[in-house]
């Protein structure tokens, strides 16, 4: 737990920057639109490329825990998106940004520090396949199905076509394409080119989270606990659990379990706000679902490693 609130304060820190920034006038609600899409299509496809390129993906590479890991999230994804489109009443975007958020974790930020520290050495193969399952599977396929239902229309073919198009050529799809191509060929980023992705990635995480904070400034969390309760039960319980079944029915060893549970077991990334803030599907209730699952995550995550690891 304390290792847990220690790797999550600078986030917090940041949130609040935000927040203050707005309350004082220092930026207005518009800048949110400015900073995301900064962080959208210029930052973090940088941040990608650099890890992608520098990960050796094909010796790394454990089938069964790729498709554990991404079927759990797809099936979870699409089992709450239509238990809100069809009981909560939502629209069919903004469905699909509550289902993102219960499975999209903050991995590169709490996921990758954390499995570091449980798992050591033994570390580096999952954290390769987790940041493919979320920036290659997740993300891509939630900004597909925002993209055609809110611009295909009635017509099947055309929502389709939106669909690929959406999921296959985004900024995040498209840098795990270069990256994991240069893994493939050996072509790791150096000097120059190295520092650039480094000083330009870097950026990402901290220009994501201080917009988060800047929106929460105009919107506030009150009166958004109970829509946000459903997506932290699954976010935080549903999905952990459900990656542990999974992962040990495949037959997949303790060390591989437990990278699975530590992906799962994470809060809400701030990656899906700056999603549903693109494509305005409802990123109010988005942001207080981060906010609120990163504080309950510092109970819930060391008591699921504890159940799991028992």
């Amino acid at each position: 737990m304390v290792y847990f609130i220690a790797t999550s304060a600078p986030f917090f820190a940041v949130i609040f920057l935000g927040w203050l920034a707005g309350r004082r006038g220092m930026f207005d609600l518009s800048a949110v639109r400015v900073l995301n899409a900064f962080a959208f299509f210029v930052a973090t496809p940088a941040l990608i490329i650099r890890v992608m390129a520098r990960e050796p993906i094909l010796e790394l590479f454990n089938l069964k825990f790729f498709l554990g890991l991404a079927g759990v999230g797809v099936l979870q994804m699409a089992l709450i998106a239509f238990i809100m489109r069809r009981f909560g009443g939502q629209t069919a975007d903004a469905a699909i940004s509550r289902g993102q958020a219960c499975v999209g974790p903050n991995f590169a930020f709490l996921g990758v520090p954390l499995m570091l520290a449980f798992l050591g050495d033994e570390a580096a193969a999952p954290i390769a396949l987790g940041l493919i399952v979320d920036n290659a599977i997740i993300i891509p396929l939630s900004i597909g199905l925002i993209r055609a239902l809110q611009e295909g229309g009635g017509d099947r073919g055309r929502l389709m076509a939106e669909l690929a198009r959406g999921t296959l050529f985004n900024p995040f799809m498209l840098s795990i394409a270069a990256g994991s191509t240069l893994s493939i060929l050996g072509l790791v980023p150096v000097g120059p080119l190295d520092r650039f992705l480094v000083f330009l990635g870097n950026a990402a995480p901290p220009t994501g989270v201080f917009a988060l904070g800047l929106a929460l400034s105009g919107w506030g969390l009150r009166g958004r606990l109970s829509a946000a309760a459903p997506m932290l039960m699954a976010k935080l319980i549903m999905h952990p659990l459900l990656v542990a079944l999974v992962m040990m029915v495949l037959g997949l060893g303790p060390s591989w379990v437990m990278a699975g549970v530590i992906y799962a077991a994470l809060p809400t990334a701030a990656n899906v706000f700056i999603i549903a803030e693109r494509f305005r599907t409802d990123p109010e209730t988005v942001a207080a679902t981060i906010v609120l699952s990163t504080a309950l995550a510092s109970l819930t995550f060391p008591l699921t490693l504890w159940i799991v690891a028992g």
